[in-house]
């Protein structure tokens, strides 16, 4: 079994991060006739990023540091597979599938509880970013 120190998977996705900020940067501009562009303060984020990430690299690991298991890790594959399929399948089933499977796999709830927590939350978020905030979203993406 792969064993990952949590400081160091912390490393590299945030590491991940401060080079998609760096390069969407360069896409936007950082600068324009008029003054700061949109891409100006994905590049001081970037910028800022890489002299901490080396400085938390520096530092020795914690001795009680114990080895990242499956949960966590799980946890991560299960935010990117949603954030993969929320573009095509739209927020509601998006959200919906992986609520479902967030209650169902880390909080042990039975089958039914899942479903009506699941479905709950999905119906809260659509209250609030829908109704409320007035954001506008795909919902059903998929039957269009």
């Amino acid at each position: 079994m792969i064993k990952i120190a949590p400081t160091y998977l912390a490393v590299g996705m945030l590491g991940a991060l401060a080079l998609i900020f760096g390069v969407g940067a360069f896409r936007l501009g950082f600068w324009g006739d008029d003054g700061p562009g949109p891409g100006l303060l994905p590049l001081v984020v970037s910028l800022l990023l890489v002299p901490m990430l080396v400085l938390v690299l520096r530092e020795p690991l914690p001795s009680d540091e114990t080895s990242l298991g499956a949960g966590p890790l799980s946890a991560i594959v299960l935010v990117l597979i949603y954030a993969a399929i929320l573009p095509r399948a739209g927020f509601v089933l998006s959200t919906l599938v992986m609520l479902f499977a967030w209650i169902r796999l880390f909080y042990r709830q039975s089958w039914l509880r899942s479903a009506g927590c699941s479905a709950s939350l999905t119906i809260l978020g659509l209250v609030i970013f829908n109704v409320l905030l007035k954001v506008p979203m795909q919902l059903f993406p998929v039957l269009q």
